[in-house]
């Protein structure tokens, strides 16, 4: 059997520096690692690739961000989508959590969005609708909602599963597809979930910059890893599983990194989808106490 091939990242993935300090390493096949990819759904199982294979979690001790020095190599990453991840354990892995509470605070949480975004770049459209590109839009539930309130939505998703499975119809493969399409210029730019998958974030942002207009704003959105050093418990494993998972961010690097290519940390506009007046009050007041920039791992910038 064929052993998976991995690449090792020798600098820093936000600010480029050599100087990395280990935080953690060990094997594929060792506990409790092994029995975590074990107890998920695969379509093709990896763990008989994965076998005498070692990961290693590391830091950058410049900026403090933290990744996976060794990453799958493309043509096995490309498998890893292809064929480890197919629609069928997608779904058997989302189904514990597709709950009805989950999936209407979802769409409270998109609403949000929309409203927040409609306000923060109401200056740039001159009354045209907001043209926004969600890349790593999944399935596209945030580009239906966007299409919704009457934005001009694109989406761009890797995984064939999910564009063929997807609720909206304005799904690429690649930011190149997107652009043989004439369409180059957006108004915001939606990244959920998406910075901690990326063998190179650093470099796919600086050109998802080049497509947003000055004054654009840029959302940031991924787990939160702040106190992980390894992976010890499921928790640890599901926030930096070292197959996909790949970069730890905190709220700190997530804002470094993003201050660092000329995008300025910006406080997002209060809105309110609810009936319970309490929610209101809550909102406001944690808006006013604690709504400090950058205080979590969903963070809004502009362009400067």
């Amino acid at each position: 059997m064929d052993s998976a091939q991995f690449v090792e990242r020798t600098t820093c993935i936000s600010c480029g520096s050599t100087r990395l300090a280990e935080l953690s390493t060990g094997l594929f096949n060792e506990k409790p690692l092994c029995d975590f990819i074990l107890n998920d759904p695969w379509g093709e199982n990896p763990a008989p690739y994965l076998r005498g294979k070692h990961w290693s979690y590391v830091q950058c001790s410049d900026c403090g961000q933290a990744f996976h020095k060794y990453i799958l190599a493309p043509d096995w990453n490309e498998r890893r989508f292809s064929q480890w991840m197919t629609q069928e354990a997608i779904e058997e892995f989302e189904r514990p959590f597709k709950t009805t509470e989950y999936v209407f605070s979802k769409a409270v949480q998109y609403t949000k969005h929309v409203l927040q975004l409609e306000r923060l770049s109401r200056s740039l459209c001159s009354g045209k609708p907001v043209r926004l590109l969600d890349f790593g839009c999944g399935y596209g539930e945030f580009l239906a909602m966007c299409d919704l309130y009457g934005f001009e939505a694109y989406g761009v998703d890797r995984s064939s599963a999910k564009r063929e499975n997807g609720r909206f119809a304005r799904i690429f493969p690649e930011l190149e597809d997107l652009k043989s399409s004439g369409i180059s210029a957006f108004h915001v730019i939606t990244l959920f979930e998406v910075l901690e998958h990326l063998d190179d974030p650093r470099s796919l942002l600086e050109v998802l910059k080049e497509y947003l207009v000055t004054g654009g704003i840029l959302i940031l959105e991924t787990p939160d890893c702040s106190g992980i050093n390894g992976i010890s418990t499921l928790d640890d494993y599901r926030k930096i599983h070292p197959l996909e998972h790949i970069n730890g961010f905190t709220p700190a690097t997530m804002r470094g990194l993003a201050e660092s290519m000329g995008f300025a940390p910006i406080k997002k506009p209060v809105s309110f989808v609810t009936t319970d007046p309490m929610r209101v009050v809550k909102t406001v007041a944690k808006q006013i106490v604690g709504g400090a920039i950058g205080a979590g791992t969903q963070q809004y910038f502009r362009k400067l």
